[in-house]
């Protein structure tokens, strides 16, 4: 059976080398803002869905709270580990977020950066809300960070190349059976490789359904990492649910 194109991509070097300059200093002001509206407790149990290498779970760590980083890439989670493997009150698993979850009854669970749409039918989608839903506390909160499709839509660039340590990737987008997909070679050393990102072009209102359906009240929505209000040409569609 062949991988699924998460699987493959997520694991190479390449993934992070093309991503390596993501903006830290972004990531930790969204956090911020959330945690302003969220107020957790001080003892607040995060779960941090398809986690990555763990930037947003550190940052969370850092200020104190208990946190579970989940991810499917073995790369990732196995550097995640490392990098943490001195502090207390972190941990990671390599998961499939359509399979149960490692823990039950946590205060907060978080997705971000659109680290969701990845898999070929809804109901692999229902399902992976389902478990982030079913980790929950009564009363819990779920964070849903993603893409706003359709400002994407109206800014698709068609084609990009960039040159990152030596290495040339030629990024091309576009729209297929309902998702934006990267073709994305990569060119090293004289040889090249293709690999593929695909996302599901949900809408808010997509996301919106498929949270109500896991049984998620939807509480508030945010159009940008400043949790400014959504509008039809915000860069972000930023979902706070309560189970």
């Amino acid at each position: 059976m062949s991988k699924e194109w998460f699987e493959t991509w997520f694991d190479t070097s390449y993934y992070h080398l093309l991503y390596r300059n993501r903006n830290e200093v972004e990531a930790r002001q969204f956090i911020d803002a959330l945690l302003r509206f969220l107020n957790p407790a001080p003892d607040a149990h995060f779960i941090d869905v398809a986690c990555g290498k763990g930037r947003h779970s550190k940052y969370l760590n850092s200020l104190g709270f208990k946190v579970t980083g989940i991810d499917l890439s073995e790369n990732s989670i196995n550097e995640a580990k490392i990098n943490t493997s001195s502090e207390k009150g972190i941990q990671f698993h390599q998961q499939d977020i359509r399979e149960p979850f490692p823990e039950k009854n946590l205060d907060f669970a978080v997705n971000l950066f659109t680290s969701f749409g990845y898999f070929d039918s809804e109901k692999e989608h229902q399902l992976a809300l389902n478990n982030m839903f079913n980790c929950l506390a009564p009363g819990g909160k779920m964070v849903m960070d993603y893409m706003n499709v359709s400002e994407v839509l109206l800014s698709l660039k068609r084609e990009e190349h960039r040159e990152v340590d030596g290495v040339h990737f030629t990024i091309k987008r576009y729209i297929e059976n309902g998702c934006i997909i990267k073709e994305i070679t990569v060119t090293d050393k004289g040889e090249s490789f293709v690999f593929e990102e695909r996302v599901k072009a949900f809408s808010k209102a997509d996301l919106e359904s498929l949270m109500i359906n896991s049984g998620f009240k939807i509480c508030a929505t945010f159009g940008s990492y400043n949790l400014e209000p959504y509008q039809e040409n915000s860069a972000r569609v930023v979902l706070i649910a309560e189970k």
